[in-house]
């Protein structure tokens, strides 16, 4: 049986890491997220990041940590990202496509909003895709 007593640690996964889960409206507030994160607890490990109901969501373990410290500031976070438009950093809302009253919620600014209304943008690992207008 080998031994693994001399094995590297890995290192715990953090936001850089996850950061292409969301759109790159999302990075400059993820970014923020991570280093005032590893200010306070330089070993958090990220649990889950991703976009629901149209703002990020992001979930982290922190040992020695009280929580309330770090929950305060992903809820300051997950708030931003309500008023920050995912494909491009621009002032945004929480929208659905066509602004129907029951769909995909996105936020989006209004530039956005009418592309991807038109499903001629979506983001992929973290990238605007842009689709060809059809003829």
């Amino acid at each position: 049986m080998p031994d693994h007593s001399t094995a590297p640690v890995p290192q715990p996964v953090q936001i850089p890491e996850r950061a292409d889960t969301v759109g790159p409206g999302w990075q400059e507030l993820l970014g923020r997220l991570h280093h005032q994160l590893r200010a306070m607890v330089p070993g958090y490990r990220l649990v889950d990041l991703g976009e629901k109901f149209g703002g990020l969501r992001v979930h982290v373990e922190s040992v020695g940590d009280d929580g309330d410290a770090t929950r305060t500031l992903i809820t300051a976070a997950e708030a931003e990202s309500m008023r920050t438009c995912e494909f491009c950093g621009a002032p945004g809302r929480v929208r659905t496509r066509e602004d129907a009253s029951r769909g995909w919620r996105k936020t989006v600014c209004d530039t956005c909003h009418g592309l991807w209304s038109a499903h001629h943008l979506m983001i992929v690992n973290g990238a605007v895709r842009g689709r060809p207008s059809e003829a």
